[in-house]
């Protein structure tokens, strides 16, 4: 009978998560191991800890123990469960288990290193912690790139606040006046004048100026059509400053 060492990981980021929680990522791989005639010979888990760090005491002890052949099997819920920095995890999945003569298996995704058809579930489980290295490299050049914005005195937010655009030049970005600024320098001056802001909602109403959110999609200060969206109190206040 195969000896079947399960691993599960939970992050902080999923910690929460019901497909996720450890509990649940046994529980799958219990029913499998029962169902396809195996022995449970061990359960290694770590809670709380990154896919990009394989220095987690769980996984540690998996190792050290299919080092001392302890284990035939290892199984997990998916992939990502075994790491998300693709380089280490394909060198397990692809050298490290192989050598030490380990099935793999992935039971969400379908993968049996044992089975002559699992290309899919490889392929598939693979691509997932590829996509995951890839949002993250992503995500590490926008910063920089926002970083380089900043430090040149760019903008660095998303959409211009009301009373600006966005203009590129040289590569980056800054926010410059558009028609809307003579809007907001009104709205500013009628508060300083003592005009509360339902009075002021009510003296754009009556101008038909369109609020921030409908010139931000037409690009027209005042409303030419039907369907006016009047401004209120509130409206008014978040452009105080």
């Amino acid at each position: 009978m195969e000896r079947a060492g399960i691993y599960a990981r939970v992050s902080v980021k999923h910690y929460n998560s019901k497909d996720y929680t450890i509990e649940n990522q046994i529980l799958a791989a219990i029913r499998y191991i029962s169902g396809n005639g195996m022995e449970c010979a061990g359960i290694y888990s770590d809670k709380g800890f990154s896919g990009m760090d394989f220095n987690r005491p769980g996984w540690k002890r998996l190792v050290k123990d299919i080092s001392a052949h302890r284990l035939d099997v290892v199984v997990v819920k998916d992939f990502s469960r075994i790491g998300r920095n693709y380089i280490l995890a394909g060198e397990y999945i692809e050298k490290i288990f192989p050598e030490h003569g380990i099935r793999l298996v992935a039971v969400s995704e379908g993968y049996d290193s044992g089975s002559s058809y699992n290309g899919a579930g490889f392929a598939a489980g693979l691509k997932n912690i590829i996509n995951e290295w890839y949002a993250r490299e992503s995500g590490r050049k926008v910063s920089i790139v926002k970083q380089y914005q900043k430090k040149k005195g760019g903008y660095t937010g998303g959409a211009a606040p009301y009373g600006y655009c966005i203009k590129t030049e040289n590569g980056l970005r800054f926010l410059k006046e558009d028609a809307s600024m003579e809007v907001l320098k009104k709205i500013r001056e009628l508060k300083g004048q003592g005009y509360t802001s339902t009075e002021t909602a009510e003296w754009l109403n009556r101008q038909r100026i369109n609020r921030p959110s409908v010139y931000n999609v037409t690009r027209e200060i005042y409303c030419t059509g039907s369907n006016y969206l009047k401004w209120d109190a509130g409206s008014v206040r978040r452009l105080w400053g």
